[in-house]
């Protein structure tokens, strides 16, 4: 048995999802704990592609997929209009409604998928919630739109309980069940570890906590129950939307790490922004996270590099070396270590030992800076172009 999170070290798009579809092939289900359907994991294999935003990586695979109680749809019209106030101030959500989602959780104001099943004692619900909106529609935002119908909103859902009532559980009792009976089980994350609303760069960040210990609350199981932590990492460092983002490249770098990598969001289609690796930042991410060992991605990328750059500190506005990361992001100057490329095609090598010297060595100065191990390595975007140093690993 083994319960096995899998969580993104960075801003997000780090390749969760391939790695989520690569290990279901021995799970026996995948849960997405966190999120909506603001994140988007892409999958390949053969000639195929899939991106997938709400329902978990593992769909495209013979196992069971379950949404956690952490999962969140709903609200866009708020999102959208919060970051149309806020003008060049915006975070650069996905406008799909989260963050005003996850404020009803918060405020317990929110509908979860059960209620559904009590249609008459939901619709009473949903006439209260409605009421409340359309009045700070009105009253806060002057929105030249129409009210909500709570009518027209209970009709819709009366369609969508048809189809979703067979698959409507209590998730905490399916999954603890799996467990108990060694099951081996994956915790999808969504975003990344930076995203989080708690120890992300605040307040450029999502709505949910993206780390693994999201998986505890977003699915309803004990931390007991986790077995490892895989984190998620690129081999240069993106970012979509607003936010501090220290080894950003405004230069032809950037430009090439963009095209190489294909670096636009499955979501919402926005260019990524591109920069070199931040040690600083993965270790972080290590710690919050206790990831176990880390799947490197992407690394082909990097393939025409002649000379790569990591960032293994920040130099502050005073002239303050840190070589942990600091409180806050804003005003500091990595701090850069060099290391020669490889200058050779990568790109679908699925031997370790085929694996050019530089980036062997590019590897372990990454596991060294981080302080986890390499388990997994990326090759390319599809399913098989992948090396698994140790397939038993996980699933044990």
């Amino acid at each position: 048995m083994a319960c096995v999170i899998v969580v993104g070290t960075q801003w997000g798009d780090e390749g969760k999802g391939k790695i989520v579809d690569l290990l279901t092939e021995r799970a026996d289900a995948v849960v997405r704990y966190q999120g909506g359907n603001n994140a988007g994991h892409t999958v390949m294999f053969g000639d195929k592609t899939f991106i997938l935003h709400l329902v978990p990586s593992g769909i495209l695979r013979e196992t069971t997929s379950i949404l956690g109680n952490g999962v969140v749809p709903w609200h866009k019209t708020f999102d959208l209009m919060r970051e149309e106030r806020k003008g060049k101030k915006k975070i650069g959500t996905t406008g799909r409604g989260i963050g005003p989602a996850y404020e009803d959780k918060v405020g317990r104001s929110g509908i979860r998928i059960g209620d559904l099943l009590e249609l008459e004692q939901f619709r009473t619900r949903l006439e209260e919630i409605v009421d409340e909106k359309n009045q700070l529609l009105e009253q806060c935002f002057g929105a030249d739109v129409p009210a909500f119908s709570a009518e027209e909103i209970f009709k819709e859902f009366e369609v969508h309980l048809k189809k979703l009532k067979p698959y409507i559980r209590d998730t905490p009792l399916l999954v603890n069940q799996m467990i108990e009976e060694g099951k081996n089980i994956l915790f999808e994350g969504a975003q990344g570890t930076f995203l989080d609303v708690d120890h992300g760069t605040y307040p450029f960040v999502t709505s949910s906590n993206t780390l693994a210990g999201g998986a505890c609350a977003g699915v309803g199981i004990g931390p007991t129950r986790i077995t490892d932590v895989l984190g998620i990492v690129k081999a240069y460092t993106t970012r979509v939307g607003s936010g501090p983002f220290p080894t950003e490249l405004l230069d032809s770098y950037g430009e090439l790490l963009q095209s190489e990598g294909h670096e636009f969001g499955a979501t919402t289609g926005r260019p990524r922004r591109c920069g070199w690796f931040d040690a600083l930042l993965v270790r972080q991410a290590v710690r919050l996270n206790g990831i176990t060992s880390m799947a490197v991605m992407k690394l082909d990328v990097l393939d025409k590099f002649e000379t790569l750059k990591i960032a293994v500190g920040y130099r502050s506005s005073n002239g303050e070396f840190r070589d942990n990361l600091p409180r806050s992001l804003e005003n500091v100057t990595p701090v850069y270590e060099e290391m020669p490329g490889w200058q050779c095609s990568s790109e679908g090598i699925t031997e370790y030992a085929q694996l050019p010297s530089e980036m062997l060595a590019y590897l372990e100065r990454m596991s060294e800076l981080v302080g986890a191990k390499v388990s997994i390595i990326s090759t390319g975007p599809k399913r098989e172009e992948t090396i698994v140093l140790n397939p038993d690993q996980f699933w044990i």
